[in-house]
């Protein structure tokens, strides 16, 4: 069983969207193997590197997805990916000078942070676009 299941409750009902969250689970599941399995550091470095590319370039279509449908709460949802991102580099940093850090309770955060935001924040986005269907 991975560390972070996908479910049909986490979808939002934006193909485009769902699927880059499940990329990003994926990518989860992979840091927390890579800490979990002992990995060098390195390896660990590279995962947090794969993350924060990936989140941005989904953080990106996902504004723009907000921007062009006009979506009222975009401002604050903004903050929010500006935050975890302002967060995940600042742990890659420190990674980067050889500090140590507790790399599960990483795992544990981003796991907990995406399912939230997922559930909670992106949720809004779907039922603000299919209303306007």
């Amino acid at each position: 069983m991975a560390f972070f299941e996908w479910s049909d409750e986490l979808s939002i009902g934006v193909e485009s969207i769902d699927s880059q969250h499940k990329r990003l689970v994926t990518i989860v599941n992979e840091y927390y193997e890579a800490v979990q399995s002992g990995c060098s550091e390195q390896a660990v470095r590279d995962a947090v590197g794969k993350l924060i590319n990936y989140a941005g370039t989904h953080f990106a279509d996902e504004e723009k997805l907000m921007q062009d449908k006009k979506y009222p709460q975009i401002d604050l949802h903004k903050q929010m990916h500006k935050r975890l991102t302002e967060d995940v580099i600042r742990y890659a940093e420190k990674l980067g000078k050889g500090k140590k850090i507790f790399s599960l309770d990483i795992a544990i955060f981003l796991k907990g942070w995406l399912e939230n935001h997922i559930a909670q924040t992106d949720k809004k986005i779907g039922i603000f676009l299919s209303d306007k269907k």
